[in-house]
């Protein structure tokens, strides 16, 4: 992309890479990518919204790669880190940056100190005035701790590994994409006829939904319809889990079974 950019005469200015995509919280290779934006003198940016709060965990030390060649991190607490949305960080290599770009002193904030000594988030973004988030963070953090934030986010990861293990050992469902943090996505199948299963995933889906006992969301992937389960309460347990396997179960039986029979009596 950057090649055909500069064919076009274009110059290329930021690369965003990921870690912890929406749908899958697959991630991205940083130092990769780093290299080539040094390269081409380009800004590094990386969304680690979801995935960054990993990092809280030293076995998962991985997730961190390539972040110290970065101009700027984003990360979401109110994701991965148990704090109430909204709240998200910006890490920048030079904060300077922010305050030449968005510092704006009219007449009628005359009180501010005109040294900048003070921090006034104003001067770091188009918003002039905004809430205290910082408040409910403290709180969270403050309760748990560091070794409670990680072990409950260490627990949500043996939930996902354990959720998958089910999938895998259950020939009528496929993992879809490869279980990296708390996000499982999977796909009922129905043999070879990829839009009948569309339909019956989706389906699978707003019946859960619709009954109020588990919440489930859907994506696509490689143009397929495919389930998604996110662990990230902190009171979720393991039987809250299996009792969605459960409910998936039963669930299946009563969307899937009549459109396979129907599909039965059709063929000639």
């Amino acid at each position: 992309m950057i090649a055909s950019d500069l064919r076009k005469k274009f110059k290329p200015f930021a690369v965003v890479a990921t870690v912890g995509t929406t749908s899958t919280a697959s991630v991205d290779p940083i130092p990769e990518i780093a290299q080539v934006c040094r390269e081409h003198k380009m800004w590094l940016h990386i969304d680690g919204a979801y995935g960054a709060g990993l990092a809280l965990l030293p076995e998962c030390k991985w997730v961190t790669a390539g972040w110290t060649q970065a101009d700027s991190i984003v990360i979401n607490p109110h994701k991965m880190l148990f704090v109430p949305f909204d709240f998200s960080a910006l890490y920048l290599r030079d904060i300077g940056r922010l305050r030449r770009l968005f510092t704006l002193v009219p007449e009628y904030l005359h009180l501010r100190d005109p040294v900048g000594a003070e921090i006034n988030y104003m001067d770091y973004g188009v918003q002039l005035g905004r809430r205290f988030r910082a408040l409910k963070a403290w709180v969270v953090w403050r309760a748990f701790g560091r070794e409670g934030l990680a072990a409950r986010i260490r627990d949500h990861l043996r939930l996902a590994k354990l959720f998958s293990d089910w999938i895998a050992n259950d020939k009528r469902f496929e993992l879809s994409a490869p279980v990296v943090m708390g996000v499982v996505c999977f796909r009922y199948k129905v043999g070879d006829d990829d839009e009948k299963s569309d339909m019956i995933n989706s389906k699978i889906v707003e019946r859960i939904n619709a009954s109020g006992h588990a919440y489930l969301t859907q994506t696509k992937l490689h143009g397929r319809t495919v389930m998604r389960i996110g662990l990230g309460n902190v009171l979720t347990t393991e039987e809250h889990v299996r009792n969605v396997w459960e409910l998936i179960h039963s669930t299946v039986d009563e969307v899937a079974a009549p459109l396979i029979e129907r599909r039965a009596l059709l063929r000639p």
